[in-house]
């Protein structure tokens, strides 16, 4: 009998298990992406009801308390996102890194794609808008997760196995900074593009302060959490999860009348923080008792690009054309957008669903339809006249 049929490892196969992790190929568990893929679906949701009800229902009592508990889906999506990045062990391969840094890359590129006037290069240069140019340069969640990744990616190479101290200093030091930097008016001496990146006055939605936290905190977890065997990783989301909500309800006490709590304030990311990691264990205990529906949000999470990109442009058109509920913005009732949402549900399960079965039959050719349709989208924004 072998030693791998005792349960014991050989050193095949430790080499490969080795190999694999440099690589960045360490398996994702269900819950992880039915988490991603909840908050996903919340984001959905709180995009449709926004864009769709009108302003009378958007002023209810109801939907203001909503909306409340609502703030903790962009946290989470840039968390999700982090939580991922942090599972493979670190400094990842050469060949790995850069097939990394090339996905981030493209993500940026898409954050931005999604803001463009204009399907031209020389239009958009020339006949943009003050605010048509300040909708393209918003730093919004695609944009602070990419980013901060790339400068995840940056500290595992120089900091080698110590990275993980670096990237909590930085996280904490993003969060403690961040009202000096939105009170201090910093980003009015810095160029277009790039005052979206500091604070929320040019009208940026997730700048890095404090967002790029979220994305800090989220690699933190993976690596220090994600890895570990079941019963100790759930000791570590429940008490980091009601030790950050304890310590954020303190600093919010502390800090009322001095900063603002939503955005600002230290205390909004500590108590965001907390909520996410209890929210992660209660997730992951669905996933254990296989409640129906967790596969289905698995599937939205292991394809949350696809599942971003695709709810925006329906729901808001783009360069290549108006969205088709254009006409109804602002202008339905709850029992109109929850039909639009339950109409969304069918739309983006099956596109995940064909693209993440086109990527395992034919991993190559789905690569390489990726790069044609990017390289030809490039080739015509850049050549197009006006």
């Amino acid at each position: 009998m072998s030693q791998g049929a005792t349960g014991q490892t050989t050193s095949g196969e430790a080499s490969a298990i080795h190999a694999r992790e440099r690589s960045g190929g360490s398996r994702r568990e269900l819950y992880i992406d039915a988490f991603r893929g909840l908050m996903a679906l919340a984001m959905v949701q709180g995009h449709v009801t926004d864009a769709l009800l009108v302003p009378s229902a958007l002023a209810e009592r109801w939907y203001v308390v909503q909306q409340m508990f609502h703030g903790s889906t962009a946290p989470g999506f840039l968390f999700a996102s982090g939580f991922v990045a942090g599972l493979p062990r670190a400094p990842l391969s050469f060949r790995a890194s850069l097939r990394r840094a090339r996905r981030l890359l493209f993500v940026l590129g898409v954050g931005y794609f999604l803001h463009l006037p204009y399907f031209s290069l020389w239009k958009t240069v020339g006949a943009s808008s003050p605010a048509e140019r300040a909708l393209l340069f918003a730093c919004d969640a695609l944009q602070v997760i990419a980013l901060t990744q790339l400068l995840v990616l940056a500290l595992q190479w120089v900091a080698g196995r110590h990275w993980t101290r670096w990237a909590a200093g930085l996280a904490a030091l993003v969060v403690a900074a961040t009202p000096l930097v939105w009170s201090s008016g910093l980003s009015a001496g810095l160029p277009e593009a790039v005052a979206p990146w500091v604070d929320e006055s040019t009208g940026s939605r997730f700048p890095i302060f404090p967002f790029a936290a979220f994305v800090l905190a989220g690699t933190l977890a993976g690596a220090t959490i994600g890895r570990k065997e079941p019963p100790r990783r759930h000791r570590r989301e429940v008490t980091w999860g009601l030790g950050l909500l304890g310590l954020g309800a303190v600093l919010a006490w502390a800090l009322a009348g001095r900063v603002e709590y939503w955005g600002a304030s230290p205390a909004y990311v500590l108590v965001r923080l907390g909520g996410l990691l209890v929210l992660l264990r209660l997730v992951e205990a669905a996933a254990d008792a296989r409640v129906p529906g967790v596969r289905g949000l698995a599937l939205l999470g292991h394809e949350t690009l696809l599942v971003y990109v695709l709810h925006l442009c329906v729901l808001f058109g783009g360069v290549f054309g108006d969205s088709p509920l254009a006409a109804w913005h602002g202008r339905m009732g709850h029992l109109g957008a929850l039909g639009v949402l339950l109409l969304f549900l069918p739309v983006l399960l099956g596109a995940a669903w064909l693209w993440r079965a086109a990527k395992h039959r034919a991993p190559r050719e789905a690569q390489l339809a990726l790069v044609f349709v990017s390289v030809a989208f490039l080739y015509e924004f850049a050549v197009r006249p006006w």
